[in-house]
This record gives structure tokens, C-alpha cells and sequence, in this order.
């Protein structure tokens, strides 16, 4: 227990910036599965990644630039809504920011007078090395993100359910969607700054695919995300801490094996 309550002393930071982005990220997540668009959450996790690379290319701020990068990401997918259907679909569009922005990353990573192990410790993250400050950041955009979302929940919603159809019924689709794309944008950039990129990018995805398959009600979904994707990834952090395992890829295994458990009940259930 001594030892338990150490652990906890000394990695408070880090405990309470997994707890912060993991609740926020299941959340996002499952307007992203309503909209159908799953992937784009991993594209703006690589493009957010590139502003970081950029960042430290030109010795400038990298959560900065990582903002930065993310919100014109954002924006371009937001209004790629209005392309699909056209020449270019939506997913494409998407596959295209995920290709280019991961060679582009990996590029400037290569020339960065860092060097490409520096450049990569920050980019993919490194939970341990968690200040205060981001701490109080990722507070902030938390706090920040629920209010907007509590006060236009409706709204969200609708465009997330049926884009075209909240346009017909005079709705501000565009508005409404590029908010919502930029709150998971920020989500996610200030995110992949302290857990790292693949840590988020399960954590977008698979706590709202379980959401999914236990709960019935829409707001039972986005309560059950919250609550798995902020217990796995608290949980992976100590299996990671106690087996001496990266932290990224423990706590997107761990997501994984909570679904598969999940899909087990369910069929059971059935």
C-alpha cells in the first residue's frame, strides 16, 4: 500500500494528464464513429504530430505549432463535408492528409538538428516527462470543450447524425461541424503532447466502439466511453510502470482486450 501511494506521489502529473486526455478523447471519439469518419481522428493525429516535427525543424514552440497544424487540418476536413459526394470523397481526402502528413513528418524528422531519436521522443510522446503546465492545459481545453458541448449538445448531434439533413431543417451545419471538429482537433493535439500519438489514437477510437456495443441510449454511450477509456488507460499506465513496457502501445492493447471482453458480453447477451 506504501509502495502503491508512492507510485502515485511521484507520478501524479502524469496520472492526472491520462485521466484529463483519456476522458476527453473517449468522449470525441464517438461523434467521430456517429459521423462514420474514424479515421480521420488517426489523419489529425499525424498532422498534429507534423506541427511538432515542424516546431523543432525551426526551433520554434511545438505545442504551438502542433495547435496550429491540427485546427487548419480541422478546418480543411470540415469543409471537406461539403467535396463528398463529388469528385473526391471525404475518405479520400482523409487518406490523403494521413499519407502526406506522415512523410512529411518523417522528412523533417530525419533533417531536424535534434536529430530523428529526439524529434521522435516528443512527437510520439512521453508520459513521464509531463509538466505541470500541460497539466493545466489539458485541464483547461477539457473544461473548455464539455462547456461547449454541454450548452450545444442538440446541435452536435444533429450534424453528427445527419449533416445534410440539419442543413434542409436550417440548422448552421458548417458552423456546428467545423466546432466540432475543432474541439476534437484540440483534443487531440494537446493530447498526443503528453500520452503521446498512439495512445491517443485508440484512445479516439475503440472506448466508443465499446460504448457502442454495451449501451443502448446515446448518452449511455458517451458515459460508458468516458468510463472505459479513462479506466484502461489509467490502468495501462501502471502495467506499463510494472512490467517496464511503453506506455503508447500498453494502453492500446489494453483498449483492445476491454473490447474484445466487451464483444464477448455482448454476444453472450444476445
Amino acid at each position: 500500500m506504501e509502495h502503491l501511494l508512492t507510485t502515485l506521489s511521484l507520478f501524479r502529473y502524469a496520472l492526472a494528464g491520462i485521466v484529463l486526455v483519456s476522458f476527453i478523447c473517449s468522449y470525441l471519439g464517438v461523434y467521430l464513429v456517429l459521423k462514420r469518419i474514424i479515421f480521420l481522428g488517426v489523419a489529425i493525429a499525424q498532422i498534429s504530430s507534423m506541427g511538432v516535427a515542424f516546431a523543432f525543424l525551426l526551433h520554434l514552440p511545438p505545442m504551438v505549432f502542433s495547435l496550429l497544424f491540427t485546427f487548419l487540418g480541422m478546418l480543411i476536413m470540415s469543409m471537406s463535408q461539403n467535396l463528398a459526394g463529388k469528385r473526391l470523397s471525404q475518405e479520400g481526402i482523409v487518406g490523403l492528409a494521413f499519407v502526406t502528413a506522415s512523410a512529411v513528418t518523417t522528412l523533417m524528422m530525419a533533417k531536424s538538428p535534434l536529430g530523428i531519436h529526439e524529434v521522435e521522443h516528443v512527437v510520439y510522446g512521453d508520459i513521464l516527462a509531463i509538466s505541470p503546465l500541460q497539466v493545466y492545459i489539458a485541464l483547461g481545453m477539457v473544461v473548455t470543450v464539455i462547456t461547449l458541448h454541454l450548452l450545444f449538445y442538440k446541435e452536435f448531434i444533429f450534424v453528427s447524425f445527419d449533416y445534410d439533413m440539419a442543413k434542409a431543417q436550417g440548422v448552421n451545419s458548417a458552423l456546428w461541424n467545423m466546432l466540432l471538429y475543432f474541439s476534437i482537433g484540440a483534443a487531440i493535439a494537446i493530447g498526443i503532447m503528453i500520452a503521446g500519438n498512439m495512445m491517443i489514437t485508440s484512445c479516439i477510437i475503440l472506448p466508443a466502439l465499446n460504448g457502442l456495443i454495451l449501451a443502448s441510449r446515446l448518452r449511455n454511450v458517451f458515459i460508458v466511453s468516458c468510463i472505459q477509456g479513462v479506466c484502461t488507460a489509467t490502468l495501462a499506465f501502471f502495467i506499463s510502470y510494472l512490467l517496464d513496457l511503453p506506455y503508447g502501445p500498453t494502453a492500446a492493447a489494453s483498449s483492445f482486450v476491454t473490447l474484445g471482453f466487451s464483444f464477448i458480453a455482448y454476444r453472450f447477451k444476445k
